[in-house]
């Protein structure tokens, strides 16, 4: 167990120190989660693979498809929002998505339904949630790094303090039958401590107050673990444990990310709506 912890916290001090120091700049962040969300697709694709009906050539041509779509959605948004391209643009997202169901009708499968909608969820469960991350870093066509560096802390030591606090204090499972490891005593010490945190931020990053830092912690607690129990649910599902191994002590972007991803949409109408 303290090996492990050990390996979970090196590497993901690691990550997170390059995840910050590339938010900083705009081009930073625009390659950071460029290369996130192909990664995050190239696994999503994997993990759903024995789900799938296709032949070896279109399954290639569907992997470069989904990413191609993910992250040109990505980028599409993020550029609009930079004032750097017209609304117009937008309408080469569901170009990209209708030509998934054009590629269907050469692939031959018996089973055409479940792969269009494995490939329409991996745009929903990845491309929607880093394209709306644009909606929460630009403000009037200016990148503004600081409430994504706050909800990257925020995510971050949710998933520490709920790790740490229900190690050694869980005793109540959270939702046994998709994760017996997660309790609640973990969920609950964790939300006390991004409780503090969050009102701690409204000070140090002066774009939103206090209050609204602490409504953004509290959504992060409760989506945070959400995001964490659907994608242990899909893993159960798929009878695999973690997504990928690329990540030491972490296992794949999406295990990394699942919570990171799932709260993104939640936090961008929060703001959007109502700060």
């Amino acid at each position: 167990m303290k090996s492990v912890f050990i390996t979970r916290a090196l590497s993901g001090l690691v990550f997170a120190t390059i995840m910050i120091a590339a938010s900083f700049f705009e081009w930073g962040y625009i390659i950071l989660m460029a290369l996130i969300a192909a990664f995050s697709t190239n696994e999503y694709f994997d993990i759903t693979k024995s789900l799938r009906e296709e032949n070896s050539k279109f399954a290639t041509i569907y992997r470069i498809w989904l990413m191609a779509t993910n992250v040109l959605a990505f980028l599409i948004i993020a550029a609009y929002m930079a004032n750097k391209i017209d609304i117009q643009f937008f309408s080469l997202i569901p170009v990209l998505l209708f030509g998934l169901f054009i590629l269907e009708l050469y692939a031959k499968s018996e089973k055409p339904i479940i792969n269009i909608s494995l490939n329409l969820s991996a745009f929903v469960y990845i491309g929607i949630p880093f394209s709306m991350l644009n909606f929460i870093v630009y403000e009037n066509g200016n990148y503004v790094p600081s409430t994504l560096l706050g909800i990257l802390i925020l995510v971050w030591v949710y998933d520490s303090a709920a790790y740490i606090i229900g190690s050694q204090f869980g005793s109540r499972a959270l939702f046994k039958r998709i994760s017996p490891n997660k309790t609640w005593e973990g969920s609950i010490g964790g939300l006390l401590v991004l409780t503090a945190l969050g009102f701690g931020l409204g000070y140090v990053f002066k774009g939103l107050s206090v209050l609204e830092w602490a409504v953004i912690s509290w959504l992060i607690a409760y989506f945070s673990a959400n995001g964490d129990l659907v994608q242990s649910l899909m893993k159960r599902s798929l009878g695999i444990k973690d997504s990928g191994n690329i990540l030491p002590g972490h296992g794949g972007f999406l295990d990394r990310f699942d919570a990171f991803i799932f709260v993104i949409p939640f936090i961008a109408f929060y703001i959007l709506c109502f700060t």
